[in-house]
């Protein structure tokens, strides 16, 4: 081998070590660059997993500031902010309580309003639809008329922090309408409307005709079920309710008709013969469907149902056991003159009396069934004649409240009026008295008695004869029971629907 010969393969030999290091190089920064990229995705996706988002019906909106807060016995959210997200309008004060108070408000969409206080244990559902709405392309229509109402007892407290109502998670699942999937970085809610688009879906899946379209069984979605029909074209629907998850029967497909309470999650259903039962939400019987021609809810807490038989009302408990026999005209009161002192229940005054009427005659039953105040009473609560409530005038009275010294509901026998005490079960005050009444200055209620042409103040006559018995709170006075029994001026024998007055004497407490 010659010099230039030499120095050709050296040169080549040069050039080729190059091109290798040159593609090492380049498999070098290829691999580096992919590993950076690598870890930058990791370095993004991690920093997407911890970064709070905010999905409705799986799109992602924006978190308004102040959403919700991490307290100490769980999640609460600003009221006002998911109920905008979710389709309802908010408005401060407690639905038609007509006030501006900020620590109270109610939400309305088109088929419902929802009510809340902060200082209550419960919020309130009303039927109030407007126009014609449809759901998930469901043309909705209601099992009950407008201004229905549903009583809910709350999981937990509401919260009032910086001028905004917060509610607990689970409080707003029932209150919305709602599923909430609530993961940390992570909060997903489903409206009623994509639970119902899904639930369609199972329906006809599962190969049955209808899906009911009350809006008030609708709701059941909300709880992983649903009510179905297998009507046709050539004959009625029989009604039952199928499971979403696999679409199987919880309650056969045989009633008449069904109609979902969501406040119980129960059933009350109707079979052939016109009468009706509840069953529960596994389909177990509460009440079979055998006497009565309608059942609806007297009070949840104390599982009392309303029942009618031939055109008269009962109540019966959740075992079926009666309560009060179906042989009475009316049961509850209208209470629409009546607004001094909040009345949850028409049909269960301070949670304990059963107002009743039966040959056009009022009288009270307890809980437990016993009459406490005989039918013989001509109305229950004084009706004041004032055209005006405004400073000054006598306003109608039905409770006295606990700030007076008694719980306490008003008689009238023969246009007398008189007092029976929720607390100790008796006539506090016989029907001596021309007037029961209430007087408000300046935003103070301050309640009267008059007898024989005199006013008195009714807390102050309490306390001078012994009868007050309870504190403003409604706590139990000391020592007051015993007292009030040695003073008692009145004998109430309700199996005798008599009232029989023996008063000796009375003190007198002139108005100041």
């Amino acid at each position: 081998m010659n010099l230039q010969e030499s120095d050709l393969y050296k040169e080549k030999l040069e050039k080729n070590t190059r091109n290798r290091r040159g593609v090492m190089l380049s498999i070098v920064l290829c691999a580096f660059l992919i590993a950076f990229l690598f870890i930058m995705i990791i370095v993004l996706k991690y920093q997407d997993s911890i970064t709070e988002k905010l999905f409705i019906n799986d799109t992602q909106v924006s978190i308004p500031e102040g959403f919700y807060k991490n307290l100490e016995n769980g999640i609460y959210l600003d009221i006002k902010q998911i109920s905008s997200l979710l389709g309802y309008t908010y408005t401060k004060g407690e639905y038609n309580k007509f006030n501006e108070d900020e620590d109270s408000c109610y939400l309305q969409n088109n088929f419902e309003v929802v009510s809340m206080a902060v200082n209550s244990s419960k919020f309130k559902k009303f039927i109030e639809v407007t126009g014609t709405p449809t759901i998930a392309d469901i043309q909705v229509s209601m099992k009950n008329e407008n201004g229905y109402n549903e009583t809910f007892s709350l999981k937990k407290e509401l919260k009032f922090i910086d001028g905004k109502i917060y509610a607990s998670l689970e409080d707003v699942t029932e209150m919305l309408n709602v599923q909430i999937d609530w993961k940390e970085y992570r909060f997903k809610f489903y409206s009623l409307e994509y639970m119902i688009t899904y639930a369609k879906n199972v329906v006809g899946k599962a190969g049955y005709k209808e899906m009911s379209g009350y809006y008030e069984n609708l709701k059941t979605v909300l709880y992983g079920y649903t009510i179905v029909g297998n009507g046709s074209e050539n004959k009625e629907s029989l009604y039952g309710v199928i499971s979403l998850s696999d679409g199987k029967e919880i309650i056969s497909i045989k009633y008449d008709d069904i109609k979902f309470v969501q406040n119980v999650k129960e059933f009350y259903v109707t079979v052939a013969n016109g009468t009706m039962g509840i069953l529960s939400d596994d389909g177990s019987t509460v009440i079979a469907p055998s006497e009565y021609e309608d059942i609806s809810l007297l009070d949840d807490e104390k599982q009392l149902y309303l029942v009618e038989k031939d055109s008269e009302y009962g109540v019966v408990n959740r075992t079926g056991k009666r309560i009060i026999h179906a042989e009475n005209d009316e049961i509850g009161l209208d209470i629409s003159k009546f607004d001094l002192v909040e009345i949850d229940n028409n049909s269960l005054l301070y949670n304990k009396c059963i107002p009743v009427k039966k040959d056009n005659k009022y009288g009270l039953y307890n809980i437990d069934g016993d009459l406490v105040a005989g039918i013989v009473y001509n109305d229950l609560g004084y009706h004041s004649t004032a055209t005006s409530t405004t400073s000054g005038n006598e306003e109608s009275v039905l409770l006295i409240p606990p700030s007076v010294g008694i719980k306490g509901i008003v008689l009238n026998l023969n246009d007398l009026y008189g007092i029976y005490d929720v607390t100790t079960e008796r006539i506090l005050i016989p029907c001596s008295c021309s007037k029961i009444y209430a007087i408000t200055k300046s935003g103070e209620t301050t309640y009267y008695i008059e007898i024989g042409g005199e006013q008195y103040k009714l807390e102050d006559y309490l306390k001078e004869n012994n009868l007050a018995n309870i504190d403003e709170n409604g706590e139990p006075l000391t020592n007051k029971t015993e007292r009030n029994t040695e003073n008692s001026n009145t004998v109430t024998d309700a199996s005798e629907n008599t009232v029989t007055n023996t008063t000796n004497s009375t003190i007198k407490v002139p108005v100041e």
